[in-house]
């Protein structure tokens, strides 16, 4: 047995050396970005709705872990932000102990599972640089730009919209979720004022289309390629015909509010800030006068925060009963049918709230584990903030503003810390480069990687991605060949050289010194974030995946009952 260990160990190695080869990863990658949207669901209706995308992520999970061993594993585990992915996923697999349906759990430690994994194959392709993104990025914008289409096409035609929907949406929004869409189950695609695309909740689409816009700009910044931001573009411009009035505020407020910071943080000068906040009393005005004009439009907002919040006061009476473990999978749903009885709710809703969400089946823990890990994630991106160069404070500023989209609507909606199952790869590809930069511009200090204790130079860093890499790079080959080859035609032409290059020896010596110091104070960097400790919604079908918008509450209307308003549909608005 003994003699048979060290060939185990050797026949691993040989598979991790393989399954670590930068071509097979990168192709990984791009499978799980195209199959990011649209979902494909071959099973067909009454089995459990599995997306094709979550099947291969599965099926890879061994050949990612393989990859991600040694170095890789141990830069990640370092990070705050991935001990807290850890911690959620083992207290989700604990809360199946005090479930009073543990199938119900299925969807979250699932997709959990999914995200994790995506987030250290993107992490393994992040070595690569900018160039991974480049490839990357020609397989994943069609299909944003096709959703981008489709939500315009069906808030124009609806009727095109219940078409697909009624002949080929079971293949890309699961055959389950969509046959219980005109069954027990409605959301508010149905309604003509919302529209979708590819998702069956129009305020889903609205975050994914969002998030999106400010990805493409964020690595439009890193690759160089411009054409991406029109991407983005339209991506944002889309979220306007979703009909989601959430999203329709913050597609105004967090691209404004994230560019008025970069700009202040930027070109600190009084003019600069005395013009932005000019510039911020008409955008004040001109919102506050869209609001006063368009009077449904606030209506509508407030008669959504009113429904929703006829949910959380049953959240707030359950966590009195039981602050500590939460209520468990399917806890919610059992809790909330007495609830709706007594109040004479017409159906069974979901928290609409990430933070109840991630009580109500993992406890206090889950809540604090939850809210920790968007602590983690912003603090990361003001690190990167903090000690990039100008494209990667871009990148920081668009990864950052993302997250808070995520966090903000997720406030109101049933969808976990990625968002939902579309937005998996992206944001692991977001998280991805943000704790491993492309390449930082530092001055006096090599650039080098938060998550990996080796330099980024050795992950091909892209020259492209700051402005005067090339002549930088022109200066240190001269400095170079100074040094090494060109010390005797230097002295015939220029005698004070000369006196310089008879004391090169100490330059280097100083080089070696600083290099030191630059590793030193990049370890103490890492520290901080290694030292420190700094959800999801409870689904109504127990699949693996489904709808993370289902059961979209909005108007008093709904709350009160069919008979008490003229339609019944008005809970569909988002």
């Amino acid at each position: 047995m003994p003699s048979r260990l060290p060939a185990a160990r050797r026949l691993v190695d040989g598979f991790g050396t393989a399954a670590a080869d930068p071509t097979r990863l990168t192709v990984l990658a791009a499978v799980l970005l195209v199959l990011a949207l649209p979902q494909l669901y071959l099973l067909p209706g009454g089995n459990v709705d599995i997306a094709l995308g979550t099947f291969v992520a599965l099926l890879a999970a061994p050949l990612v872990l393989l990859a991600a061993r040694g170095g890789l594993a141990r830069g990640l585990l370092r990070l705050g932000l991935v001990r807290i992915l850890l911690l959620l996923l083992a207290l989700r697999l604990l809360a199946l102990a005090w479930s009073p349906e543990p199938r119900a759990g299925l969807q979250f430690i699932t997709l959990f599972v999914q995200f994790v994994v995506t987030l250290v194959l993107m992490s393994a392709v992040a070595r690569d640089g900018a160039d991974a993104l480049r490839k990357l990025q020609l397989w994943y914008w069609p299909w944003v730009l096709l959703e981008a289409a489709l939500v315009v096409a069906f808030r124009v035609l609806p009727g095109l919209e219940d078409a697909y929907l009624h002949s080929i949406g079971g293949y890309f929004a699961g055959h389950n979720t969509v046959a219980a869409l005109y069954g027990d189950n409605p959301n508010n695609v149905l309604d003509p004022a919302k529209a979708g695309g590819f998702f069956i909740n129009a305020n889903v689409a609205a975050m994914f289309l969002g998030v999106n816009g400010l990805a493409a700009f964020a690595l439009a910044a890193v690759t160089g390629v411009r054409r991406v931001r029109l991407v983005g573009v339209a991506a944002l411009v889309a979220v306007l015909f979703t009909g989601s009035k959430s999203a329709t505020v913050l597609v105004v407020v967090l691209p404004a509010a994230a560019y008025a910071f970069h700009r202040l943080r930027r070109y600190a000068t009084p003019a600069v800030r005395r013009y932005l906040l000019i510039g911020t009393v008409p955008l004040a005005a001109a919102v506050a006068l869209l609001l006063a004009v368009n009077r449904s439009f606030l209506d509508a907002l407030l008669e959504a925060f009113v429904g929703r919040a006829a949910i959380w006061q049953f959240g707030a009476e359950a966590f009195r009963d039981s602050p500590l473990l939460g209520l468990g999978y399917g806890g919610w749903n059992i809790g909330f049918a007495a609830y709706a009885d007594e109040h004479e709710i017409w159906r069974v809703f979901p928290p609409h709230n990430i933070l109840l969400g991630a009580w109500a089946v993992t406890g206090i823990a889950g809540l604090v584990l939850t809210v920790a890990f968007f602590v983690a994630a912003f603090r990361l991106v003001a690190r990167r903030f903090q000690t990039a160069g100008p494209t990667g404070q871009v990148y920081a500023v668009c990864v950052g503003t993302a997250i808070a989209w995520i966090m903000i609507q997720g406030l109101g909606e049933n969808t976990d810390i990625f968002g939902d199952i579309h937005l998996i790869p992206i944001v692991a590809l977001l998280l991805a480069y943000l704790v491993r930069p492309v390449a930082e511009d530092r001055p006096g200090a090599e650039p080098r990687s938060v998550a990996e204790d080796r330099p980024v130079a050795e992950a091909r860093p892209v020259a492209e991605e700051r402005p005067g890499a090339e002549e930088a790079a022109e200066e240190a080959t001269v400095e170079e060949k100074v040094l090494v080859g060109e010390k005797a035609l230097v002295e015939e032409e220029a005698p004070a050289v000369r006196e310089g290059s008879g004391g090169a020896e100490a330059p280097v010596g100083q080089q070696a010194s600083a290099a030191e110091e630059s590793e030193e104070s990049e370890d103490n960097v890492s520290s901080p974030d290694r030292g420190r400790r700094p959800a999801p919604a409870v689904p109504a079908v127990g699949d693996v995946h489904h709808e993370p918008g289902t059961g979209d509450a909005e108007l008093p209307a709904t709350v009160r009952g069919e008979g008490s308003g003229p339609e019944p549909a008005a809970h569909r608005r988002g």
